[in-house]
């Protein structure tokens, strides 16, 4: 009776040890991103961020309580809307600083001139923009040359 059968030695390769780190570099990848995508769709659900675009308008609402009106920025450049929150608190244990930012990038069919927030007395930013109007078609009439020529003449 062999031993062998029962006692197989490991073979240890190079080659076998990368797949086995890529593997689990993968698998911690996978689970990683999973976390991440439950966590930001956590957050958008949560109602402290929300975004509505309807035909009539677009809206963002977002809850800024926990800053200071004088700390809130909102800039617009193109289509480009940055929101931003910056505070620092200093007490006799310390210094602490919170901030957030958050860019979106408006639609194209949103009037950029007429984009206006509102702050609510519970910390609720509103902000909201109308549709631009849409352009609706037309007939044209195709005029012939020689009645141009005529009401020239004329």
């Amino acid at each position: 009776m062999s031993l062998y059968h029962y006692y197989r030695p490991t073979q240890h390769s190079l080659f076998n040890e990368l797949m086995r780190d890529f593997t689990r570099v993968d698998r911690l990848n996978k689970n990683f991103s999973e976390v991440s995508s439950q966590n930001f769709l956590l957050f958008l659900n949560s109602g402290l961020f929300q975004i509505t675009n309807t035909d009539e308008k677009f809206a963002i609402n977002l809850n800024v309580s926990q800053f200071k009106p004088e700390n809130l920025k909102i800039n617009l450049e193109g289509r480009t809307l940055t929101i931003q929150g910056d505070e620092e608190i200093k007490n006799e244990h310390g210094y602490s600083k919170k901030s957030f930012s958050r860019v979106i990038l408006l639609p194209e069919d949103v009037d950029v001139s007429a984009v206006a927030s509102k702050l609510s007395e519970d910390g609720k930013l509103a902000i909201e923009a109308p549709k631009k109007e849409v352009v609706q078609g037309r007939s044209i009439e195709i005029q012939r040359k020689e009645a141009l020529e005529e009401k020239a003449q004329e």
